[in-house]
């Protein structure tokens, strides 16, 4: 028989047995063992979900399979096919004989997929017993899974061609290999990030949720203002804007400088309250009393009667304590005389009050009059009035 009759035989044998003849074979259970597909046309270091082997539409492999001997069989041939849906072409076969009880190796090389063929493929393998050259029975049959792919196609959809994620390391069949929210050809080709590794720039943000915040998922700090994309995204301000660090002195100023009227107006409060409580116990001490030494200065006719300070006072609160105890008026001559300080320090300390609106400070001739508020002489009363009524 001529060759091409016994290729022309194998093909029908592999035919019948695909639509006939497969319950039988895979009943047999026994025969085929390893399968190994190597040699250039296969993608390594590509994961598959269904354990498939990933050939190259355009490149040839080598194929290698174990088989035993079976009872009363002696000559032997290992064939195999391409099942392209449903349909077996038939790619190689090697005759083999062995002797009872031994295993054999059937060695296939350069083998070569039917061309325009890709997607999720079939390598079958069978073992048949040779009765003569042509007659031929199956004993054994295994499919090895293949996806056969183009180099310029895009198995997953990713954007990137096949060719270009096998060179580069990537999963041909995962869109997605660090799960981050972007597919890998998106990461590659528009962001710059690496699409395996869900943070590119190590922010703690992964890179999918950086591009919904609108922030690069390849920096830290997207706007460059100092403060990392996490740190403003915990203070709630917005990390592509560089002027967040000026806002923030701004607003810390502001809040300085509110706390800082609060602590003046609660001090002036306070010295507002001591003053009363002091006026209250000058009056309680101010009664008469039947000691000759009533505190009372024969040579000025003033009282000199000493108060006890319930807390230390300060300058202005002396100065606030007189005027209370003289109706809220005095001369700030008679300032002068009852703190026995200097003309200058009393002139200090009344001009800086009355800057603060704690006192009103009146020239009224050669004389300064300092009342507390509400306390000042009338805008009609003369110079004489007042010194009178003094």
């Amino acid at each position: 028989m001529s060759d091409g009759a016994r290729v022309l035989a194998g093909i029908l044998c592999l035919v019948v047995l695909a639509s006939a003849a497969v319950p039988a074979v895979a009943q047999s259970g026994a025969g085929i063992g390893e399968v190994e597909v190597s040699g250039e046309g296969v993608i390594a270091a590509t994961e598959s979900g269904n354990g498939s082997t990933y050939l190259w539409s355009d490149e040839s492999v080598n194929v290698s399979v174990e088989f035993t001997d079976y009872p009363e069989a002696r000559n032997y041939r290992v064939c195999l096919g391409a099942d392209r849906e449903q349909a077996v072409d038939e790619l190689d076969c090697n005759p083999k004989a062995l002797s009872a009880g031994t295993n054999g190796t059937a060695e296939f090389a350069n083998v070569t997929w039917p061309a325009n063929t890709t997607g999720q493929q079939g390598l079958v393998v069978e073992l048949q017993k040779l009765s003569n050259e042509s007659n031929a029975t199956v004993l054994d049959r295994t499919t090895v899974p293949v996806a056969v792919l183009r180099r310029q196609g895009d198995l997953d959809g990713d954007g990137l061609a096949n060719a270009r994620e096998v060179e580069a390391g990537y999963n041909v069949s995962n869109p997605d290999m660090d799960a981050d929210g972007l597919t890998d050809g998106a990461e590659v080709n528009q962001y710059g990030s690496d699409p395996q590794d869900p943070d590119s720039d190590g922010d703690g943000i992964r890179d999918g949720i950086e591009i919904q915040r609108g922030t690069d998922p390849t920096t830290g700090d997207t706007d460059g203002d100092g403060l990392a994309d996490p740190l403003e995204a915990t203070l709630g301000t917005n990390p592509t804007n560089d002027l967040t660090p000026v806002w923030l002195v701004v607003g810390l100023v502001l809040v300085v400088a509110v706390l800082v009227a609060i602590g003046v107006f609660g001090r002036r409060q306070w010295r507002e309250r001591s003053g009363e409580l002091l006026t209250l116990g000058s009056n309680a001490n101010s009664e008469p009393r039947a000691d000759p030494d009533d505190g009372v200065d024969s040579t000025s006719g003033e009282s000199t009667t000493e108060v006890a300070e319930p807390m230390p006072m300060t300058d202005e609160d002396r100065v606030l304590a007189l005027l209370r105890e003289h109706g809220g008026r005095m001369k700030q001559s008679q300032i002068v005389e009852r703190t026995e300080w200097s003309k200058a320090k009393v002139s200090r300390l009344l001009s800086s009050m009355n800057e603060e609106g704690t006192v009103e400070k009146l020239s009224i001739g050669r004389e300064n009059i300092i009342s507390l508020d509400g306390h000042g002489p009338e805008a009609a009363r003369s110079p004489h009035e007042e010194n009178a009524s003094d």
